[in-house]
């Protein structure tokens, strides 16, 4: 029992040390465009406005980037203690 307290701990801590941040990312972003829009609406990158690139652009490969990295992190953590379960 106390190698899957271990185990549930680690994973915990992984998931928040992820989670927490690119939520407030994507708060922090959603702010900067509401906070300073007339601003970041006379921005434009090929004929978009910068806060289109911000809200409905750049989030989603941000977004599928950080969650194939997570995904391949949390696999490799859990083949990690598979392997440790079986030799001990």
């Amino acid at each position: 029992m106390n190698q899957i307290e271990s185990i549930r701990k680690k994973q915990l801590s992984f998931a928040l040390g992820i989670g927490i941040p690119y939520f407030a990312f994507v708060i922090a972003i959603f702010l900067l465009v509401y906070l300073a829009g007339d601003m970041i609406s006379q921005i434009s990158i090929l004929a978009l406005p910068l806060h289109y690139w911000l809200v409905a652009v750049a989030i989603y490969p941000i977004t599928w980037g950080l969650f194939i990295w997570y995904v391949s992190k949390a696999n490799e953590m859990e083949d990690e203690i598979a392997t440790e379960i079986q030799g001990g």
